[in-house]
């Protein structure tokens, strides 16, 4: 009988635990979030565990942001999992908290998947959490990357868009047939981060697809934009599914976070190659003005480490993940606008300069080619949410405190669309940026953390689009559909941490067959 008795409870035991264990996690997990929750600040209510995650699944997360703050104020909190996070929705309140409280917030969260899985060794500028080191990096790139160095890249600048203007012309036949560009500007971004970081390039699309360096960096990069995503990754914020993975890699079910530090392995791996390959051409002599280079002869950058100079070519390399889909948003519109299409074209007509050579040494910037651009980049907002900050000390906000280490993220996509700076927000309208003191727009971050590649990626997307406009006439491939340009309607995945577009065939129509285009076989 003894031995029956203990048979069963051997047998009960664990059926006991497998129940109430899980009943001891979820008490103790919600007691958890409510105490972590930010005090006195309102925000929609979730679900157990999820928190809002359940409702932000599948649709634009800043377009539903913007929508909350409607009914909660321009700064609420949603709860992602475990974690609270502060949304700043609007102008004022950007200013508010990035500018007027910069050393309150100028630091960066730590996630678990891209800051202890992918990137536990090497951190960019941009996702790194503010200390001495990321000051040292920060100086060094800006120093690289001011107004008076953004010159000197401007010769680079010119020959990658150039090769861009030719490779949309061999593509498409000199205007025979309509393609979709977005390989072509993929190619454009990335050799624009080559060449402006490493001064390397892929000279063709066909050196660009042999290349098993160059297509290695493709792929990696791309992966590393969704294992950086704040929306998609949600062992991010539920700390059983970091428990739940680890069981799936031992059990060998799925590569769980094995494939997060390969990821992060294979993009040391190669920028370390490109790094060294600089420093060769540079001691022979050979090497071509670019950022890493001038960080490297740089007296006061001499004390950094190789990790903190790869930190610098990993922040360089994100800028084409923004690159490429702001390019093809432009594109896009241009063909299925013809009226601002025009009004572009009659810009450069009107302004004196050769349409064959826009960028000739002493050509003056076209104002609403520049116009274009920055409407571009705050009707589209290709990141819509800025990169996350994290409170280093508490911030206050009308009354509320935001304690330290609070994750904060500014809605650039919501404060884009703010009517106070920015009337009529949901017009595409170049000519608010040539008033006498026009707003700034948020796409590049606010505050102290601002993207410190600003200037350069602002110069490429004009020059790009001056070419664009002055050498082709933008055709759609059929009749035209608003919805594809439509910021919302047009989004290739909601869920990417870039708001890129669908892929749409244009024609691209050659405006002369004298000049430039010879050279392209015309």
């Amino acid at each position: 009988m003894t031995a029956i008795l203990e048979s069963r409870y051997l047998l009960v035991w664990p059926l006991a635990a497998s129940i109430l264990l899980p009943i001891i996690y979820f008490l103790l997990n919600e007691l958890e979030r409510y105490r972590a929750r930010v005090k006195g600040l309102k925000g929609p209510r979730g679900l157990p565990v999820v928190g809002n995650l359940r409702q932000l699944h599948g649709i634009s997360a800043s377009e539903q942001y913007r929508l909350w703050a409607q009914k909660y104020g321009p700064v609420f909190q949603v709860q992602l999992g475990n974690v609270p996070i502060v949304i700043v929705n609007s102008a004022a309140a950007a200013k508010n908290l990035f500018l007027t409280q910069t050393s309150a917030l100028n630091s960066r969260p730590v996630f678990h998947v891209f800051h202890k899985i992918v990137s536990k060794n090497v951190l960019s500028i941009g996702t790194s959490p503010w200390d001495d080191s990321c000051k040292r990096r920060r100086k060094a790139a800006a120093t690289a990357l001011n107004r008076s160095k953004t010159e000197s890249y401007l010769p680079i600048l010119n020959l990658e868009v150039t090769e861009f203007i030719r490779n949309l012309y061999e593509e498409g036949k000199g205007g025979a047939f309509a393609i979709d560009p977005t390989e072509i500007t993929h190619r454009l971004s990335l050799n624009l981060s080559l060449t402006l970081n490493y001064g390397f390039r892929a000279d063709s699309t066909k050196a660009l697809q042999s290349s098993p360096l160059l297509q290695e960096v493709i792929h990696i990069e791309t992966e590393i934009g969704k294992l950086r995503s704040v929306g998609m990754n949600y062992s991010n914020y539920i700390p059983a599914l970091r428990i739940l993975d680890s069981i799936k890699e031992t059990l060998r079910i799925s590569p769980g976070p094995a494939y997060g530090r390969d990821i992060g392995r294979r993009r040391l791996k190669y920028n370390k190659v490109l790094l060294e390959k600089l420093k060769q051409r540079i001691e022979e002599g050979t090497d071509n003005p670019c950022i890493q280079g001038g960080v490297l002869k740089d007296p006061e950058a001499s004390s950094l480490t190789e990790e903190e100079l790869i930190s610098i070519s990993l922040s360089m390399m994100a800028g084409a993940e923004t690159t490429t889909p702001t390019i093809g948003w432009g594109i896009l519109l241009l063909a299925h606008r013809p009226d601002i299409q025009a009004l572009a074209y009659n810009s450069i007509l009107t302004s004196g300069i050769d349409p064959s050579d826009p960028l000739a040494p002493g050509t003056p910037q076209i104002d609403y080619i520049m116009a274009f651009t920055k409407e571009i980049m705050r009707y589209y907002t290709p990141l819509r949410l800025a990169l996350p900050k994290s409170t280093s000390t508490d911030a206050l906000w009308e009354g509320t405190v935001i304690p330290k280490d609070t994750m904060v993220f500014l809605n650039s996509w919501s404060c884009n669309r703010d009517p106070i700076p920015f009337p009529n927000p949901n017009t595409f309208l170049p000519e608010r940026w040539l008033e006498k003191n026009p707003p700034s727009h948020y796409t590049f971050g606010y505050g102290g953390r601002m993207c410190v590649a600003s200037h350069v990626a602002n110069q490429g997307l004009y020059m790009a689009f001056l070419h664009l406009v002055a050498t082709y006439e933008l055709l759609p491939d059929g009749e035209t559909d608003l919805d594809v340009i439509d910021p919302l309607l047009g989004i290739e995945d909601v869920r990417a941490t870039r708001a890129g577009p669908k892929g749409v065939r244009v024609k691209f129509a050659p405006r002369r067959k004298k000049g430039r285009l010879e050279k392209f076989g015309a």
